[in-house]
C-alpha cells in the first residue's frame, strides 16, 4: 500500500468557529512543503509526488490526505517514501522540542517557519499522521518551541550552498532494492552519517553483480565500500551514489584472547610508544 500522510488543521479556540480559507489551504501547503524538502530541495531530483488523495471539511478539522506515487508510473518509491516520511516525522519532533534537526534544507526551514507562525495566529493546532499514527501535533507551546530552534538557525546568515559532485568511495551497508529512474539501485545506510541514500549501478557495475532478482538474498546486509560519483546536496550530507566500482568490506572476527597476546609496546613504555609513533624521538 502506498505510504499516506494526513495533516489536520483545527482553528484556534478563541478564534472564530471556523478556520479562514487561506489560513486552512496555506497550512496543507506548507507543511506538505516542508515534506517535499525532506526528500530532496532541487524539485529535480524528488522521485516522489505526493497527490492529493482525500480532503474533506468535519468541521471545524480541515483534513487533507497525501500519497506517495512515483514521478515515473513505472518505478516504485515505496522504500524512498519510507525513508522520508520517516525523516520528516522525527525531525519536525525533534523541532517542536526546540532541537534543531539535522541537515534542515533552506527549504524546509521557511515552509516549516510559515507553518508554525500561522499556528500562533488563525490556526490552533496542526496534527500530522503518517499511516494513521500521529507523527507529530503542533501547538501553540510546541510551535513557540520550533520557531525558537528555527531561530538558532540564524536564518539572516547567508546559507551556505554546500552541493557539489566528487569522485570518492564510501563505506555503507546494503538495506534494500529500488530503482532510480531506469536504473537499478540499492538503498544503503553510509557508515559516517548513519544516513540512507541511493546508490545507483551503472550498466557495467549491475551485470558485474548479477541478475536483478538475486540481488536481494546476495546483497542485503552487506557491507561495501562503492566508489563512483558522489552526490552532496546543499546541507553537505550524501545524498546520491553513482556507482561504479565496489568491493566488500569483511569485518575479520578477532576474540579478545588474541587482542590481548598483541604486544604493541614491544618492551617500551607507552610514552615512548607515542614519541616513536609520532616521530618526535626521531627529532
Amino acid at each position: 500500500m502506498a505510504k499516506q500522510v494526513s495533516i489536520i488543521v483545527r482553528p484556534a479556540t478563541l478564534a472564530a468557529e471556523y478556520l479562514s480559507v487561506s489560513d486552512a489551504m496555506e497550512q496543507v501547503l506548507d507543511m506538505v512543503g516542508a515534506l517535499e524538502s525532506f526528500e530532496a530541495s532541487d524539485e529535480v531530483q524528488r522521485r516522489i509526488i505526493w497527490r492529493l488523495t482525500e480532503a474533506h471539511t468535519n468541521s471545524p478539522p480541515f483534513t487533507v490526505v497525501a500519497t506517495a506515487f512515483p514521478k515515473d508510473p513505472q518505478l516504485s518509491v515505496a522504500i524512498e517514501a519510507e525513508r522520508v516520511s520517516d525523516l520528516y516525522g522525527k525531525g519536525i519532533s525533534l523541532l517542536l522540542r526546540g532541537e534543531t534537526p539535522k541537515g534542515l534544507e533552506r527549504k524546509a526551514v521557511s515552509h516549516l517557519r510559515h507553518a508554525l507562525e500561522r499556528n500562533l495566529n488563525g490556526v490552533g493546532f496542526t496534527d500530522v499522521k503518517i499511516e494513521n499514527e500521529v507523527a507529530f501535533s503542533i501547538t501553540p507551546m510546541a510551535a513557540r518551541l520550533g520557531l525558537s530552534a528555527l531561530e538558532r538557525l540564524d536564518p539572516q546568515k547567508p546559507i551556505i550552498d554546500l552541493r557539489r559532485s566528487e569522485f570518492g568511495s564510501a563505506e555503507c551497508q546494503v538495506i534494500g532494492l529500488t530503482r532510480y529512474y531506469n536504473s537499478p539501485a540499492l538503498v544503503v545506510q553510509e557508515r559516517l552519517s548513519g544516513n540512507r541514500v541511493v546508490c545507483v549501478l551503472s550498466p557495467a557495475l549491475a551485470a558485474q553483480i548479477g541478475p536483478e532478482h538475486q540481488w536481494s538474498e546476495a546483497w542485503e546486509d552487506k557491507h561495501l565500500r562503492v566508489s563512483g560519483e558522489l552526490i552532496y546536496g546543499a546541507d553537505g550530507a550524501l545524498k546520491r551514489i553513482n556507482a561504479s566500482g565496489y568491493e566488500e568490506v569483511i569485518w575479520p572476527t578477532v576474540s579478545l584472547h588474541d587482542l590481548r597476546e598483541m604486544d604493541i609496546l614491544q618492551g617500551r613504555t607507552v610514552q615512548e610508544h607515542l614519541d616513536e609513533f609520532w616521530g618526535e624521538e626521531l627529532g
